[in-house]
C-alpha cells in the first residue's frame, strides 16, 4: 500500500551564491569562481567597496547575452534568480578611472538536474512529463522512473508540499492538486528512488 504525506514547512528551495565585486583583483586581472547549481538559486552580486557603484562609473553585470547596468550602495547587492539554464556565466564589472582601478569578477554555473518550464519538454521528453502547464487545477506528473517523492515550493523558495511514499512501491505517476494555490509562479522538485532529482518551474494561473 502507498501512503502519501502532506506537510507543511519553512525549509527553503534553492540558495544564495555571493559574488563579490573586490576580491583584490583591482588590476583588471579575471577572479573566477565556479558553482554547481540548480534552478531556483539566486547570485547575490554584491559590493564591498566603500563607495556606490553604478553606470556612472562603468558597474554592470554582463550575462554572456547583455549588460545588465546596477546600481549599488556600499554593502547592497544586486541579486539575479536562475530561472533557466540558459545562462551558465556572469561577470560582474566595475572601473574606477579616477584611480586607474578595474574589478572583473565571474562566477561559472554547472546546472544540475534543473529544468525550467521551456527547458522540460527539449532536455526530458523522453523520461518525466509535467502536464498541463500552466495549470489551474490539476498538475500531473508522469516518469520512466520511478518518482520516490514530490516537493513543491512557491517563488521565494518556501516549501508548500511534500508527497512521499512510505514503503519501496513507487509510482511513476503523480498528481498535484494546485487549486489552494494563488496565481504565480512555483517550482516542483522531483526525487528519483535512485537519489537523483530534476526541478521544474511550474505556472498557476
Amino acid at each position: 500500500m502507498i501512503i502519501f504525506f502532506m506537510t507543511l514547512s519553512p525549509e527553503s528551495f534553492g540558495r544564495t551564491i555571493v559574488l563579490n565585486i573586490n576580491n583584490a583583483n583591482s588590476d583588471g586581472s579575471l577572479y573566477q569562481i565556479s558553482e554547481n547549481v540548480v534552478i531556483g538559486d539566486k547570485i547575490r552580486f554584491t559590493n564591498n567597496l566603500p563607495y556606490t557603484i553604478s553606470p556612472q562609473n562603468s558597474s554592470f553585470i554582463n550575462d554572456g547575452v547583455s549588460s545588465i547596468p546596477v546600481n549599488i550602495p556600499p554593502g547592497g547587492y544586486h541579486e539575479i534568480e536562475l530561472t533557466s539554464a540558459e545562462k551558465d556565466q556572469f561577470t560582474f564589472v566595475h572601473m574606477l578611472m579616477a584611480q586607474n582601478k578595474y574589478y572583473n569578477s565571474r562566477i561559472n554555473l554547472t546546472f544540475q538536474g534543473a529544468l525550467g518550464v521551456e527547458d522540460n519538454l527539449n532536455k526530458t521528453k523522453s523520461k518525466t512529463r509535467v502536464f498541463p502547464n500552466p495549470c489551474s487545477d490539476v498538475l500531473n506528473i508522469t516518469s520512466t522512473e520511478n518518482i520516490s517523492g514530490l516537493d513543491l515550493y512557491d517563488a521565494t523558495g518556501k516549501l508548500l508540499f511534500t508527497q512521499t511514499t512510505a514503503d519501496s512501491k513507487e509510482s511513476n505517476k503523480r498528481n498535484i492538486s494546485m487549486v489552494p494555490y494563488l496565481k504565480g509562479k512555483y517550482f516542483l522538485k522531483m526525487k528519483n528512488n535512485d537519489g537523483s532529482y530534476s526541478v521544474v518551474n511550474v505556472i498557476k494561473k
